[in-house]
């Protein structure tokens, strides 16, 4: 069974046994909003059991994706007529990789038992947004941050009524920062969360995968021990690109740096290496600031 994590006034948190993502459940008024609802078919149907506590018709229910990749988009289907909510990109990056995440889904799906019902079909939410703002999902507020370095069209939403920031794939105690460009973009977005943190209650962080961080030091630790990674990750890939090493010799030596998920369980070695790659790609490319020949 999925783990499910109680914080109160109608706030729950459903972790999937598929990378340990987490789905934010919040309900009040008779109207349910679902954050990043998945990942398996029956965790998906018990998300639909929990929500027709509230909705029985499922005819007030909203949903908001942080971002699309193909663990984070799979719940529409279940909750047809949901009003939705995401990145102002996000549709594009759908429509572009739709074969993909069903082919993702479908993969991955398999290894727990299950099977994906029906194929992988693009959607448009019907409310976008980009940059910091305000959004109205039924009686819940939401405020938006723009949070690339995980993938351009992120976003972190910061519920200040509960308390609650949902991270996305961001500050997670099981998964190293994942990049997917330039490490000083991550680095960025981390900045404008510290900012979040020194100036807001944050009282519950929800990673995309893995254990909440209760209380707002908790939260800012994570914050903290990524931006540390960062740092040993751009400084040891310089050293090595200004000795003239390649890619390759670069990916050798940094494969005996610690880190979070180091041959664990639920592995981040093929992350680290591709972390390796996007930052000596950004020296290469010139795209590292503060580095110079």
């Amino acid at each position: 069974m999925s783990a499910w994590t109680v914080l109160g006034d109608g706030v729950s948190v459903r972790r999937s046994r598929c990378f340990e993502m987490n789905t934010l459940v919040a309900q009040r008024d008779g109207h349910t909003l679902l954050i990043d609802p998945g990942v398996l078919p029956s965790e998906l149907d018990e998300l639909v059991a929990m929500t027709q506590k509230v909705s029985p018709d499922l005819n007030h229910v909203s949903l908001a994706f942080t971002h699309p990749h193909w663990d984070h988009v799979l719940g529409l289907p279940w909750f047809p007529g949901a009003e939705t909510f995401a990145h102002s990109g996000f549709h594009d990056v759908l429509e572009q990789e739709s074969l993909a995440i069903d082919r993702s889904a479908r993969e991955e799906l398999a290894k727990h038992g299950e099977a994906l019902p029906h194929p992988f079909r693009a959607f448009e939410p019907l409310l976008k947004a980009r940059g910091t703002t305000r959004v109205t999902l039924g009686p819940f507020a939401l405020v938006t941050y723009d949070t690339p370095g995980h993938d351009p069209n992120h976003l972190s939403l910061w519920l200040p009524d509960e308390g609650v920031l949902m991270a996305g794939d961001l500050l997670s105690a099981i998964e190293i920062p994942w990049l997917d460009g330039p490490p000083w973009v991550y680095r960025s977005t981390l900045k404008q969360l510290h900012w979040l943190y020194e100036q807001e209650d944050v009282r519950v962080t929800v990673p995309g995968h893995g254990p909440l961080a209760h209380g707002r030091v908790a939260g800012y630790r994570r914050l903290l021990h990524d931006l540390q990674y960062l740092a040993q990750l751009e400084e040891r890939v310089t050293e090595a690109w200004r000795r003239g090493w390649s890619l390759e010799e670069t990916r050798a030596d940094l494969a005996t740096m610690a880190y979070t998920g180091r041959d664990a369980a639920y592995p981040m070695n093929d992350v680290h290496a591709e972390n390796v790659r996007f930052t000596w790609q950004a020296l290469v490319n010139g795209d590292l600031p503060g580095v110079r020949d």
